[in-house]
């Protein structure tokens, strides 16, 4: 990890153990002329082209228009001779939309600032550069702040926008980060729908813009904040791939512009469709982060690099590195009807079969006996509590289990007492009807007093019934965006002013119960992103628990995020998101590449069932330290091969290995599988801990291992080899 600055070049140079990013400074412009694979900045000046060129080959003065549109541009303005995507756009008080800012000075320093109010990375042992660029005209400045991490390849990124005039300034556009990269390339994306979500989509940039994001409110089912640019022969195990993340849940916009020579402009941050914030004098704007990485390893490497700094340098909970406990979530088992005694019925099987924590799902508050009321009313349901929630707590936990229970804090159901009280709390446009989703509206986050509500009654339930793990879910996207605290200038400002509320009751929650273990939510992966793994060290990865289904939503989410962040269960056969019947062991193999728990009624279950379960949850214990610290690898790829997936977790010294197969679909005559392993170490013998063999960690990763055949749909196998 190094940062220097190179004054007779004007040349910054940002090092990490393998990755350089070069960016320099020319005639006030400040502009990226490399960032990839190690290199020394000797000749870097050579890369960034300074001159216009010529439209003929003649010589000719420089055309600043002309220049200002070729020039890689650090952080690009709008509306001063770039027509590219631009970063930044800005209206003045008089209405009109031009900013060009220009490079001004700089700063290195040890550590790194914690951005107020939003999630974002840290570390004892990093160091930050700040260059500040300003618009003289506009009385703007512009600072970009880069982190590196003496133990990753991972450069934080975030910029800081500071009005110093003395007229109102609004912001346009403000985006977190900004490539440009030379060569061709592909974008791999995480996209979807809810019960399939993060599925991997991979396509060849064209000539002109290609984007994803969300304006729904959250970071959404259909689109992930992440995205990758390969090039087209980049494999899992090779080639150059860079991967931006965005440490932020709400609206986000991911896009490319590749212009007309080939250049190639990535920009990642809030979705300029539904932002507009106004800069009083005097005032700033700190954008999210985007974590960035580059590995010339293949995407399996870049997966790798992005899970060791989420765990080192993003999630806090300190769930982190503790095993986390198997739970039983009454949901499928009961949906809305269930009572006290029901719920200890299950507290008693989940006991027996050697189980943690029971989490007690939507239904325990209010009237709420569906989902068309009741959300709101954070108060216990007296017919089915009638003795209220601390004596159910206590008789759980009498049991030998830990206490969870469900919340949906944004949300408040127009047959609810609280709307009766407050219908101006919900989200809603003066003079438009209210659309409902789920029977449901949404809570205007933006507002304290709303805030303040929520906090106080989460704080006494969780009090009463002694709660150690909360479930935080958000069924509904936004619409009908409007705040009246705001004026009509500002309703720009709801939806990260939504955000940042949502934030802020989360920060809280934790510093009132610092021990708390918070799993986030959103009618399945609808928000499994960075910015909640700062608050969450775990997410519902997905509705849908078919194991089928979940091996390729599980493979996309680990493109970026830690398998140790997905909240995985076993549910019930057949599935009841696509009816799928499919093998107990299969579920549960599946279910152990994540969190681990069950999700179905396991007082139905026969003894052998049981039997199993106990088997599960001992498998889950002996291997649950590999998923939390050891190095994910995916040996198939499940989009090409729609028959067979398998992926393998490594101890970080190579001394022990689990691997994973699962046959999805049977096929008549089918030949044996050999799987090439990784992260082994070459000269040392390993022994397959079940049938006894030795093998070379050099014949493992060059010939492969043979896959035991698997009979019948939905099998799978574990297999566990150590270091002799």
């Amino acid at each position: 990890m190094q940062i220097e600055f190179v004054e007779k070049s004007q040349l910054f140079c940002l090092h990490t153990g393998h990755t350089t990013m070069l960016l320099q400074a020319a005639d006030g412009h400040l502009g990226m002329a490399y960032y990839g694979p190690s290199v020394t900045a000797q000749d870097a000046v050579s890369l960034l082209e300074t001159k216009e060129c010529a439209f003929t080959p003649t010589v000719m003065p420089r055309e600043l228009a002309n220049y200002r549109n070729a020039y890689p541009h650090a952080y690009p303005g709008y509306g001063c001779g770039d027509y590219r995507e631009a970063a930044l756009r800005v209206t003045a008080a008089n209405g009109a939309s031009a900013v060009c800012p220009l490079y001004q000075n700089y700063r290195i320093y040890d550590g790194k600032p914690e951005l107020s109010g939003l999630p974002h990375s840290f570390g004892s042992d990093c160091r930050t550069l700040e260059i500040t660029l300003a618009d003289e005209p506009l009385s703007l400045t512009v600072t970009l702040r880069y982190t590196l991490f003496a133990d990753s390849d991972v450069i934080a990124q975030s910029v800081r926008i500071d009005n110093h005039g003395t007229a109102p300034l609004m912001l346009d556009r403000a985006m977190s980060a900004c490539l440009t990269l030379a060569g061709q390339y592909d974008m791999i994306t995480l996209n979807g729908e809810w019960a399939r979500e993060r599925h991997v989509q991979r396509v060849p940039l064209h000539t002109g813009r290609q984007s994803v994001g969300s304006i729904c409110g959250i970071s959404s089912h259909f689109h992930n904040p992440f995205f990758a640019l390969c090039e087209p022969e980049t494999t899992e195990t090779q080639g150059r791939v860079y991967g931006l993340c965005f440490v932020y849940s709400g609206n986000f916009e991911a896009v490319t512009d590749v212009d007309n020579n080939g250049s190639v402009r990535a920009l990642m941050g809030l979705h300029p469709e539904t932002f507009r914030w106004e800069l009083q004098p005097d005032e700033g704007f700190q954008t999210p982060e985007v974590l960035l990485t580059c590995t010339a390893g293949g995407l399996g490497a870049m997966s790798r690099c992005y899970h060791d700094f989420m765990r080192r340098h993003l999630i806090r909970s300190p769930w982190l590195y503790r095993e986390r406990p198997v739970l039983i979530n009454n949901w499928e088992a009961t949906y809305f009807d269930f009572n006290a005694e029901k719920i200890l019925a299950l507290a008693d099987a989940a006991a027996d079969c050697g189980m943690d924590l029971l989490v007690m799902d939507d239904g325990w508050f209010g009237r709420r006996n569906s989902d068309d009321s009741s959300l709101g009313d954070w108060f216990v349901h007296t017919e089915k509590l009638p003795d209220g929630i601390a004596p159910l707590g206590e008789a759980i936990r009498k049991k030998g289990l830990r206490f969870g229970i469900w919340f949906e804090p944004e949300m408040i159901s127009p047959d609810s007492m609280l709307f009766q009280a407050h219908p101006d709390w919900a989200v809603q446009i003066p003079g438009r009807p209210l659309t409902l989703s789920r029977a449901q509206c949404v809570l205007d986050m933006t507002r304290p007093e709303i805030r303040d509500y929520l906090f106080a009654r989460m704080c006494s339930i969780i009090r009463e019934g002694g709660i150690s793990y909360v479930k935080w879910d958000m069924n509904r996207r936004i619409t009908e965006a409007f705040s009246p605290t705001l004026p009509p200038h500002r309703q720009g400002e709801f939806f990260h002013r939504y955000m940042l509320g949502v934030y802020d009751l989360m920060e809280r929650l934790l510093e009132a119960f610092p021990d708390l273990l918070l799993e986030g939510c959103a009618g399945g992966g609808g928000r499994f992103d960075a910015g909640m793994l700062y608050y969450c060290p775990q997410i519902w990865t997905s509705d849908d628990t078919d194991a089928a289904e979940r091996v390729k939503i599980q493979y996309g989410t680990s493109l970026c995020y830690p398998p140790s962040a997905m909240g995985a269960h076993v549910s019930a056969s057949p599935n009841h998101t696509v009816a799928r019947n499919s093998d107990f062991a299969a579920r549960a193999h599946t279910a152990l590449a994540g969190t681990f728990g069950y999700e179905l009624d396991i007082t139905k279950l026969s003894e052998d069932e049981r039997a199993q379960i106990r088997a599960q949850i001992a498998d889950y214990r002996r291997f649950s330290p590999l998923v939390r610290e050891g190095d994910c690898y995916r040996l198939t790829n499940p989009f090409e091969d729609g028959d067979f997936a398998a992926w393998m977790f490594a101890a970080k010294d190579g001394s022990e290995i689990l691997i994973t197969c699962m046959q999805i679909m049977c096929r008549p005559h089918m030949p044996y599988r050999f799987l090439r392993l990784q992260g082994l170490i070459p000269d040392a013998s390993y022994t397959d801990t079940q049938t006894g063999e030795h093998f070379s960690g050099s014949l493992l990763m060059q010939a492969g291992l043979r896959v035991p055949k698997l009979w019948g749909d939905s099998r799978s196998c574990l297999i566990h080899l150590k270091k002799d």
